[in-house]
């Protein structure tokens, strides 16, 4: 398996794309490199991680670009945009909303709670009252209208991470989490002063299971974050990080974390040095021990002459890792991976299995999102996917339910006609 990881990607408005974007050959060259390390490689990834800050200042300008970067960097690598998969950070926070007073009397009521015993409590408090949530998540509207189409959207109080599974070479999962560490970020933020929600406890151990947990901010971000480190050097053999702009491997006996550097690093900071990273993954099963295997190649820009070049572990060119993990028989009986899943359980979508149908609800979710709002509105209508519950949600979110239903319903055939349909022809040149 194969990830592509990418973080602090700052598109910023009025810059990005315009006659003023010095980063565009910074772009350039990555998408250049990328396509040669893959060809190198051998291999498409099969996600696509960006850990956060991929606005700069949360705009909807900002991630209209963004989406349509993310898809070329598919394109690049040979990758369908299905498999991106992101997370919030910092500035993906409208600070216009965080400067509220009853915002800041909010963060400061969750800062104010100096005991590590009382604070998940606090934390699970907030989340569940709808007031408070709403104050919480209202920063991030423009990055969750932006998330929805890859399913990486959130919602207190059920669903404030992201996951998706995969299978690994020998029949075993692969589960990545997103975790959102920006829910409580604003202009205050400094160190041991933003926070990671209960819900990060849930990852745990599984039968045939390994994880990989995705953050944006680093543990010396968190107040809360020394609980986290013990917790994921537990249950996650890959932890993934942003935030910092410096890349950094870190490998212990039973993990390998990784910080990445910025894909766009403000140019005033000193050491500037974009990035980005390639993770190979492989589990060996010699002499009835399984193991990881991880290669991790660490890209990083190189000035005179200007080009992406690897971060060296001695003479190697790239940073090696076997863990060893816990013994594991594949079923004998057919897994769901190979049936139809059963409807997702819960109507917001918190849990959601991940199969044929799910890859191809993946895809249409991406065209159906680039429509209208009233060719949007128009499909849900004519497929009768909307309920009278939906009225209450945010746009992101009902539409996002509207999708689900129709796999679950088995309406993915309809719905892929009715995109086609209200789908505006290519022009030629647009097609070249």
């Amino acid at each position: 398996m194969l990830i592509l990881h990418l973080s602090d990607i700052h598109f910023k408005n009025g810059e990005a794309g315009s006659p003023m974007d010095q980063d565009h050959h910074v772009r350039t060259v990555l998408l250049r490199d990328l396509r040669q390390q893959c060809e190198t490689i051998g291999a498409t990834p099969d996600v696509v991680l960006v850990s956060g800050d991929i606005a700069y200042a949360g705009d909807a300008d900002e991630y209209d670009f963004a989406q349509k970067w993310l898809e070329q960097v598919c394109e690049t690598a040979g990758c369908d945009t299905s498999t991106i998969m992101v997370i919030p950070g910092n500035h993906d926070v409208q600070q216009t909303i965080t400067k509220k007073h009853l915002v800041q009397a909010i963060h400061n009521d969750i800062k104010a709670t100096a005991d590590s015993k009382l604070l998940p409590g606090k934390l699970a408090q907030l989340l569940n009252d709808e007031d408070s949530r709403d104050w919480l998540y209202r920063s991030i509207e423009n990055y969750n209208d932006f998330a929805t189409q890859y399913f990486c959207d959130l919602l207190p109080p059920d669903r404030t991470t992201v996951e998706r599974r995969f299978e690994l070479n020998d029949g075993s999962t692969l589960c990545i989490t997103g975790l959102n560490s920006a829910f409580v970020s604003s202009q205050n933020d400094k160190e041991r002063s933003l926070y990671v929600d209960p819900s990060a406890q849930r990852i745990t151990h599984e039968d045939g299971v390994t994880h990989v947990v995705m953050c944006h901010h680093p543990y010396n971000w968190l107040a809360n974050g020394q609980q986290l480190e013990d917790h994921l050097n537990v249950v996650s053999k890959i932890q993934i990080f942003g935030h910092e702009h410096t890349n950094r491997v870190v490998l212990g006996r039973d993990w390998i974390r990784v910080a990445a550097s910025a894909a766009h690093p403000d140019r005033r900071e000193d050491g500037w040095e974009p990035g980005y990273n390639l993770l190979e993954l492989s589990v060996d099963t010699e002499s009835n021990k399984r193991t990881l295997d991880i290669k991790a190649h660490i890209r990083v820009w190189q000035n005179r002459p200007t080009q992406f070049v690897p971060k060296m572990d001695g003479a190697a060119d790239h940073f090696s890792q076997s863990i060893a993990l816990e013994a594991w028989t594949a079923p004998q009986t057919p897994s769901k991976s190979d049936n139809v899943a059963e409807a997702s359980p819960v109507p917001d979508g918190t849990v959601i299995e991940e199969d044929a149908s799910m890859t191809s609800l993946r895809t249409l979710s991406i065209r159906y999102f680039k429509l209208t709002f009233s060719k949007k509105l128009e499909i849900a209508g004519s497929l009768d996917l909307f309920e009278e519950a939906d009225t209450k949600l945010p746009d992101h979110e009902r539409f996002r339910r509207v999708l689900l239903r129709a796999r679950e319903r088995d309406l993915l055939d309809e719905l892929k006609a009715a995109i086609d349909a209200a789908t505006p022809a290519k022009l030629p040149e647009q097609e070249q």
